[in-house]
Parts: structure tokens; C-alpha cells; sequence
């Protein structure tokens, strides 16, 4: 290995850590709108979650990342991590591929510290997503709880708070709002002119099924007696639309089936007849 290039890789080292160095820590106005209940963390931040936090302002979608990190977490992963932290560890991760960069200076093995970064991040979408796909097959379960709840003479503020208490990530999201309810004073339910924070978490979820059933608990409230039917109604309908998306993912899964197992049997056994069709010819060639 000669000078220039052992210098390429410590020069591009030295980059990164100057980078990470000299980011103005604190971040801009997105990441200082978040809102208190989301960022309610250790009361003290570490400087390597700073550093993380800053470079995430600067490459990442604040928003999109800290989305992520929150189903992650309601899913009861990465308990206890900032998203600053997950960046950091991304950081981490791009220094030791930066070795790699160092010990074998080919053009290719610089893809090694973008990958080495990548990881984290995709890791921690790739959990959020899992917990997104569990909230939909717990909901018609959560709905037809809250539905016995109403139909026994339950109050719909109760019948939330006992959904809350269940274990999944669907009943992590209730509880949010139970507890904003309760840290804030506003209704769980909303009450002309004021908003209920039932419908404000889950309108923030992002999914629109979710902010569709919180507005639906929301008219079950307001309804009265009347609800627990509407309830029942609701429940019912979110069952037949859980059941009618399984059997559409059971098709596509026997027709992706299919195409696999084309793929694993057909591909080698033709590939076997080409290369016994082909062996005298290669023979004639290489031995010419």
C-alpha cells in the first residue's frame, strides 16, 4: 500500500469525526417542536446523542426517523433510546467500515462504511414496520374488547383505559392518550369546541386506519347509550375487513410461492441441460 493511498481513507476519517465535531449541537426548530410527550427522555442528554441528534437535522427527516423510533418503542424496542443515540450508533458503525477502507483501499469497499451506517436506521424501520402490521391484527380484537366493555354498561372512558391495560402495541398507542388525557386535563373524547386526545394520538400515528377508528370511538361517546350498538357494528366491520386482508395475503403469498419454487426447480434444471447440451462443444473449443 503506498502513501496516497493510506492517506485517501484517514483523510475521509478525519472528515467525518471534524464533521461530527464541529455540528452545532441542539438542532433546529423542527427538533425543538417535538412534542414534551414524545421527548420525555433521561433528564440529562449524553453528548454522543447530541452529536447523533445534530447529524440526524442535517441527513435525516426529523420527523419521519422520530416516527419510527416511537412505533419501535411501542412495540417495546429501543426502550429507553433517542433516535440521537441510533444516529450516533450509525456513526459508530460508518468509523469501523472506515477500516475496512483503510485495509483494502478498492473503490468497492467504499461502500462498506455507507452500508455500515445504513444499518441502524434500517433496522429500526425495519422494527417499526413489524409493530405498524401488529397494530392491525390486534385492532378488530382491541374493538370488540371495548365493545363487551360498552355493551356491560361500561363508560367509554373506562372501556378505553381497561384496552389500554392489555399488552400489544395498539394498546401502547391508548395508552398515550389515556395518560395525555390525564397530564393535560382534556378530554379523552372529544367535546365541541375541544379536541380529544384520543383522536389527536391517533390522528399522529399516521395510519389512516387508526385515525379513522379514533374518530369512530369518538362518535361511539358521544352517542350515549346508543354506542355499545355502534360499537358492536364497529367491531364487526373492522373483523370482515381484517379477515377479507388475511385471505388477499394468503393469494398473494401461494402465487409468490409459486414463483419461488418455478424459480428453484426450473432455473438449475435448465441451467443442467445447457451445460450437458454445451459440454461437447466447450470440450471441442478448449481442447482446440
Amino acid at each position: 500500500m503506498d502513501v496516497n493511498q493510506l492517506l485517501m481513507p484517514v483523510s475521509l476519517a478525519l472528515l467525518a469525526w471534524g464533521i461530527a465535531q464541529n455540528v452545532k449541537i441542539g438542532g433546529g426548530k423542527t427538533a425543538r417542536a417535538l412534542q414534551d410527550y414524545y421527548a420525555a427522555q433521561t433528564p440529562k442528554q449524553s453528548r454522543q446523542e447530541a452529536i447523533g441528534e445534530a447529524v440526524a437535522g442535517r441527513l435525516l427527516s426529523l420527523k419521519t426517523w422520530e416516527d419510527h423510533l416511537r412505533w419501535a418503542q411501542r412495540g417495546g424496542q429501543y426502550l429507553g433510546q433517542s433516535l440521537g443515540g441510533v444516529v450516533f450508533q450509525s456513526l459508530l458503525f460508518a468509523g469501523a467500515g472506515l477500516l475496512v477502507v483503510m485495509v483494502n483501499p478498492a473503490p468497492l469497499s467504499l461502500l462498506v462504511p455507507v452500508m455500515a451506517f445504513a444499518y441502524p436506521l434500517v433496522r429500526l424501520r425495519s422494527k417499526a414496520n413489524t409493530v405498524r402490521k401488529r397494530v392491525f391484527r390486534t385492532l378488530p380484537e382491541t374493538a370488540a374488547l371495548i365493545a363487551a366493555e360498552l355493551a356491560a354498561g361500561t363508560a367509554p372512558d373506562v372501556a378505553v383505559a381497561r384496552a389500554a391495560a392489555i399488552p400489544g402495541p395498539l394498546s401502547a398507542l391508548l395508552k398515550e392518550a389515556v395518560e395525555q388525557s390525564r397530564q393535560t386535563g382534556r378530554p379523552l373524547f372529544s367535546r365541541k369546541p375541544i379536541g380529544g386526545t384520543l383522536v389527536e394520538v391517533m390522528g399522529h400515528s399516521g395510519i389512516p386506519a387508526l385515525h379513522a377508528f379514533g374518530s369512530q370511538l369518538d362518535l361511539v361517546a358521544s352517542k350515549g347509550v346508543a354506542g355499545a350498538a355502534l360499537m358492536s357494528e364497529i367491531a364487526r366491520a373492522l373483523g370482515q375487513e381484517y379477515r377479507a386482508r388475511l385471505q388477499s395475503e394468503v393469494e398473494k403469498l401461494d402465487s409468490r410461492l409459486t414463483l419461488v419454487v418455478a424459480l428453484f426447480f426450473f432455473v438449475p434444471f435448465v441451467g443442467l441441460l445447457l451445460f450437458a447440451s454445451l459440454r461437447p462443444v466447450l470440450q471441442i473449443f478448449l481442447g482446440g
